[in-house]
């Protein structure tokens, strides 16, 4: 039903487990936060989807380290589900739309910037399709379901779009890291039982054509904000003492 990510997570340049781990409050928004930040709810404050008392000032997101170190480095966010920019990004990145959309819109909006430079020549970008989830809310998250592996493979050909337009740029001479992971799981028709392995338990893919994984970690989370800043060569040492994850990265 992803033919391109499972072909993607079965290269030999890449970092793939199938039971990264999520937090232990599986919802959106403590997970991105966690995903962002690269530290815990406990940390961030974030326990559900309404981010009534973040701690964005303490813990802020690798964005924020990124613009600190280099302004001209030109960053992007864009979204279908708008909290992650409305609550988390929009004040750390140079381009994070508020406005609703479908993933659809998502992708178009990502080739536009990737391609054409709309509205600027990209250097890192947070990409976030949402439509799977909705149809795991609707029709039950399963393959077996068909409106629910129909939609996980219309993000795939979204993915391998993008990911060929990343590729095309390496050619040109571009260094990019790519990183495919999800917020939670999904059983049923929901994903608030954070005992389930089918709910705490979710896809991690890090790819580079040159550089070699950790082969024996069990991601969660926290480690995709210290492998991103490691490959940007960004080191801050607040981040260091407060950071809950590891870089992805063999040293």
């Amino acid at each position: 039903n992803a033919p391109f990510m499972f072909a993607l997570s079965n290269d030999t340049d890449v970092y793939f487990t199938g039971s990264h781990i999520t937090e232990s409050i599986t919802y959106s928004g403590p997970n991105w936060s966690s995903i962002l930040t690269g530290v815990h709810y406990n940390k961030h404050g974030v326990s559900d989807n309404g981010f009534d008392n973040p701690n964005y000032d303490t813990y802020p997101t690798f964005f924020d380290y990124i613009e600190s170190v280099d302004s001209a480095i030109n960053t992007a966010s864009i979204v279908n589900w708008t909290p992650i920019n409305t609550h988390i990004l929009s004040s750390c990145t140079d381009f994070s739309p508020e406005l609703p959309v479908q993933d659809i819109d998502v992708f178009e909006q990502v080739q536009d910037l990737l391609v054409n430079d709309a509205p600027f020549n990209a250097d890192i970008v947070f990409v976030h399709f949402d439509e799977l989830d909705a149809a795991g809310h609707a029709f039950g998250f399963s393959t077996d379901i068909p409106e629910y592996s129909g939609t996980l493979n219309t993000i795939d050909s979204y993915v391998e779009s993008i990911f060929n337009i990343i590729n095309t740029k390496r050619i040109n001479g571009e260094d990019w890291l790519v990183m495919i992971v999800s917020d939670h799981g999904g059983d049923g028709t929901g994903h608030g039982d954070a005992q389930n392995p089918y709910i705490n338990q979710t896809i991690l893919i890090a790819q580079h054509p040159n550089l070699i994984f950790k082969n024996q970690h069990t991601s969660n989370q926290c480690d995709l904000a210290p492998t991103i800043l490691k490959f940007l060569g960004i080191s801050n040492s607040n981040f260091d003492c407060q950071k809950d994850g590891i870089s992805l990265f063999e040293e």
